[in-house]
């Protein structure tokens, strides 16, 4: 409906709204705002006031740019607007009140009662009204939304409206130091969440912590990496320390919870400003983690450089890395996987010896540990040791419990039993694969990028299985969530695809068979790499398909 005043607006809503009214009463704004005090469930109004604006200073993108920068700006005319509403309930706030209110405009969404406390007290003198009856009087005059307990949220005009408040310089100064405190206690709880993920059947819940604040998380890392970079030294030292401890965990953590494209960005920010001199270590765990990012992608050149830079700053800065076992073991581990994808003369025998110092070290300073489980697993993978595979899985299960870590040492078994390809083989295969597949549902990842390598082999061994239609199923969902969490190019997405259209050849859908393998092709020129130097393990496969079907290859220039 469309009315032109408030009083016609109130009536309408009335005649709606009430079972006794066929006639509106005298002061229908009046009745109506004593009629929804009464209310004892939440009831939900939308005003939409915006004919005149669709009309218009406009085509529809640009009215909705303008939406997004400017609201308040936007949403008025000059008797009634959306901004003159929300400061008529501001002006009735105590000054404690409308600066609480501005203080948590710095929350980029909804937040809890801890987040809010911990921006509020930082920010203003609490002495005359406590926080809970603070946010109990901005919620009771609706500036201040709780979907649910204990959580809440200020409407984005709302949130538009504090911010061009707070313009004043001393202001200026309050919202800045709420961001700060604000990035501080969601930097703080993220090294909580860590912890927590690295501790015992407690993987799930570490998880839906973070995708309960996810939103926040994301928000203040990006913060977090501008802080570092202007260099606010105190923050730095006194809001990340516990983020810092034990880096490496911290960011396998990141890379489980965020989606590839923002962990790679968020690594690169914090590389970019940490100080070689001053932080090699960190220098050098980032190095590594980023180089690691970029060959699953399959960007070996960069992947170079990363760890050609990591092996220089670590011997150059020895003596810092003594008392971080931890950081030693993680670099030696990924020098190692380097090395092992190095067209090198004694290459296994140079990664044995890099395992097995960082093995050691384990030994010596780590003991029952996660990397020390991955230590494992990394020589059981070069070596084709299933002993060492099995002995890895059981630290993971002794020091993780239900575990994606523990799911990822029944992938690593499968694997190697996949390899050997016997009949027997190919049985324990899909029995792990099984295992990992289901762990991974349980803990709430089974549609996480992390699950789509285990999703492909699991495919692949049902095809050799003979199982072509259980083959097709996950691979097909491998698909799925690689579409969903990875970037538009990247390395898995190329095995994917090439792996369906030989898949579906087996089958006879020739077509289909040829659609994929093109789509594989053309990513991997996008990637500017050739099939060899991908090295994919159905690279023969691919080759002779192309061979078969050469027509695939007329708009796509291919690498062989």
């Amino acid at each position: 409906m469309s009315k032109a005043t408030l009083k016609d607006i109130a009536t309408s809503m009335i005649l709606t709204c009430s079972k006794s009214h066929s006639q509106p009463p005298e002061n229908p704004q009046h009745w109506l705002l004593n009629w929804s005090k009464q209310q004892l469930e939440k009831v939900t109004f939308v005003l939409d006031n915006a004919d005149d604006v669709l009309e218009s200073d406009y085509k529809e993108d640009r009215l909705i740019r303008s939406l997004e920068k400017e609201p308040l700006d936007v949403l008025q005319d000059d008797e009634i607007s959306v901004e003159k509403a929300i400061k008529t309930s501001f002006d009735l706030l105590s000054q404690t009140e409308q600066e609480a209110l501005a203080i948590m405009s710095v929350f980029p969404g909804s937040f809890d009662s801890d987040a809010a406390e911990a921006v509020i007290a930082a920010g203003i003198d609490t002495e005359a009204q406590p926080i809970v009856r603070i946010l109990r009087s901005l919620k009771n005059r609706s500036l201040l939304e709780q979907p649910s307990s204990c959580r809440y949220q200020i409407h984005q005009l709302i949130q538009a409206f504090a911010k061009k408040m707070g313009q004043t310089e001393a202001s200026r100064q309050v919202l800045l130091q709420g961001e700060i405190v604000a990035c501080s206690h969601f930097i703080s709880r993220l090294a909580n969440n860590a912890n927590m993920y690295w501790s015992k059947d407690k993987c799930k819940e570490s998880i839906e912590a973070f995708n309960e604040d996810r939103h926040n998380f994301e928000y203040f890392l990006q913060v977090y990496v501008h802080v570092m970079e202007k260099r606010n030294v105190d923050f730095l030292q006194t809001s990340t320390r516990r983020f810092l401890d034990d880096f490496p965990q911290k960011c396998m953590y990141l890379e489980m919870c965020l989606l590839p494209s923002f962990y790679i960005l968020i690594l690169e920010g914090l590389l970019k400003n940490f100080d070689r001199e001053s932080q090699p270590v960190h220098t050098v765990e980032l190095l590594c983690l980023l180089g690691h990012e970029k060959r699953k992608v399959g960007n070996q050149t960069q992947y170079k450089d990363l760890m050609k830079q990591a092996k220089l700053v670590y011997a150059g800065n020895y003596t810092e890395f003594r008392t971080n076992g931890l950081s030693r073991v993680y670099f030696f581990n990924s020098y190692a996987s380097f090395l092992s994808g190095r067209m090198l003369s004694r290459k296994s025998e140079l990664v044995i010896e890099v395992y097995e110092i960082a093995l050691k070290l384990c030994r010596r300073t780590l003991n029952e540990h996660p990397e020390t489980a991955a230590t494992l697993l990394f020589i059981g993978r070069h070596q084709k040791n299933i002993a060492h595979l099995q002995e890895a899985m059981d630290l993971f299960r002794h020091c993780l419990g239900e575990h994606f870590m523990t799911a990822l040492g029944h992938k690593a078994i499968a694997d190697l039993y996949f390899v050997h390809g016997s009949t027997t083989g190919l049985d324990k295969s899909l029995e792990h694969y099984g295992e990992a597949l289901a762990m991974m549902e349980k803990l709430g990842v089974g549609d996480h990028k992390e699950s789509i390598l285990t999703l492909k082999n699991y495919g692949l061994c049902h095809r050799r299985k003979g199982n072509y239609q259980e083959a097709i199923n996950f691979l097909a969902k491998a698909n799925l969530v690689a579409e969903i969490e990875l970037e538009d190019v990247h390395k898995w997405k190329v095995m994917i695809e090439t792996q369906l259209a030989l898949l579906y050849l087996n089958v006879g859908r020739v077509e289909e068979a040829k659609l994929f393998m093109k789509k594989g092709l053309e990513m991997c020129h996008r990637l500017g790499q050739s099939i060899d130097h991908l090295r994919l393990a159905n690279r023969a496969d691919i080759k002779t398909f192309i061979n078969l079907y050469p027509e695939i290859t007329e708009d796509v220039h291919v690498f062989l």
